[in-house]
């Protein structure tokens, strides 16, 4: 589909919205048959509020939503617990995909996570599918379906490297191809804006665009991603972010997004490591940091204890946007109960590195690569444990922090 075409359906949904209430209302003054309104229904129909036109309520509404995912990130960054994360939770998990209101920890522990992670990488080339196989529309379904719930969504992009037309993990350098007055720049634009029309067709109930916490450019301190490390220049990375905030907030209205900024765990020993090509308080929401390691806290409560720190001085929400057993929890050496002895316990123990707002495991793509327990793994005893305590927040906790 082309963007003019999402944009038209975009449109379409609000107008139908507006054309609902309308309707609505009509039927119901026929139905009363009452006689010319009082005064005082003359005067309330002549308040800003009950002129307001269908696209202000939506922005309204789409104001509050936003309002409550921070005040929510606040709340859990304040206190001892952290939510718990997962990718694509609700679309696979080790041996199915596709079931309804299923996920691996919904089978486990009775509820879902409290973040959905999802990626939106293929988009930028108008595939029907990302790269790992789920497909848009279902995708927006789900992300839909868990902001009904009270679910918080957050979206990764490993965009394809534009330059050469590889994945993102083809080293070729691009980003000085594709920043503001260089060659390639239209094409970087046609990628956002794409990644922007999806954007603005995730909608709630009341025609909210719903919250997310948009997470480009991550692990940018090593060199596997064509944006990262050597790669790159800082000039042109951070002259990179800052365009593609500034577009997907200025140009194309998206101002309810949360921008995460999220460097790779193993790059990150002292607090200054954090702000390595950081492009600026006004581009940034939420302080992640992505860390796999073994057994043990293997640097984890330090590097939890960088980020809580550095986010807290800057007024930021701080988080672990990815984590996980190197390899996966199934990987030679993991101990069966990986998630509560190394991730949940050393986090727990530690009065700063317990600030975290949330923990997003990465995804259950089978039994080889999974990085939260599924039933018949040998760690699910442990973790349906962990469910019922008080140190992980999952969806159907978060109420308790509204």
């Amino acid at each position: 589909m082309e963007p003019c075409g999402r944009l038209r359906y975009a449109r379409r949904v609000r107008v139908c919205n507006g054309l609902i209430v309308s309707v609505l209302l009509c039927s119901c003054l026929a139905a009363r048959g009452r006689a010319a309104p009082s005064e005082e229904a003359v005067t309330a129909a002549s308040t800003p509020r009950a002129q307001a036109e269908p696209e202000e309520l939506e922005r309204e509404a789409t104001s509050r939503a936003r309002s409550r995912v921070v005040d929510l990130l606040s709340r859990l960054a304040r206190s001892p617990r952290f939510a718990l994360g997962h990718e694509d939770t609700t679309a696979y998990g080790v041996g199915w995909s596709g079931d309804v209101d299923r996920s691996d920890v919904k089978s486990l522990c009775g509820a879902h996570v409290a973040v959905y992670g999802w990626d939106v990488f293929g988009l930028e080339k108008d595939a029907p599918r990302n790269g790992d196989g789920v497909e848009f529309e279902h995708m927006r379904r789900l992300i839909i379906e868990a902001h009904g719930r009270g679910g918080i969504n957050t979206i990764s992009w490993h965009v394809d490297n534009p330059v050469s037309g590889g994945n993102a993990w083809d080293r070729t350098r691009a980003a000085h191809a594709i920043v503001p007055g260089k060659p390639l720049h239209a094409r970087y634009v046609d990628y956002v804006d794409r990644v922007a029309d999806f954007l603005l067709s995730l909608r709630g109930t009341d025609g909210e665009l719903i919250p997310i916490i948009f997470r480009p450019f991550h692990e940018h301190t090593g060199s596997w991603f064509w944006w990262g490390g050597a790669n790159v220049s800082a000039v042109d990375y951070i002259a990179l972010w800052r365009f593609t905030i500034d577009h997907l907030r200025r140009a194309r209205g998206l101002d309810h997004l949360l921008f995460a900024f999220s460097p790779g765990g193993g790059e990150i020993h002292r607090d200054a490591d954090y702000l390595y090509r950081y492009p600026g308080d006004e581009y940034v929401d939420v302080f992640g940091v992505d860390h796999y390691y073994g057994n043990g806290a293997s640097g984890l409560v330090r590097v939890a204890e960088v980020v809580v720190r550095v986010a807290e001085a800057r007024g930021k929400i701080p988080a672990l946007t990815e984590v996980g057993a190197r390899d996966g929890l199934n990987a030679a050496g993991i101990d069966d109960d990986w998630v509560v002895q190394s991730l949940v316990a050393p986090l727990s123990k530690s009065p700063i590195a317990s600030r975290i707002a949330y923990a997003l495991a990465w995804r259950n793509a089978s039994a080889e690569h999974c990085f939260l327990p599924y039933p018949g793994h040998p760690g699910v005893r442990s973790f349906e444990t962990l469910c019922e305590s008080d140190r992980v927040v999952l969806e159907n906790d978060l109420s308790t922090f509204e």
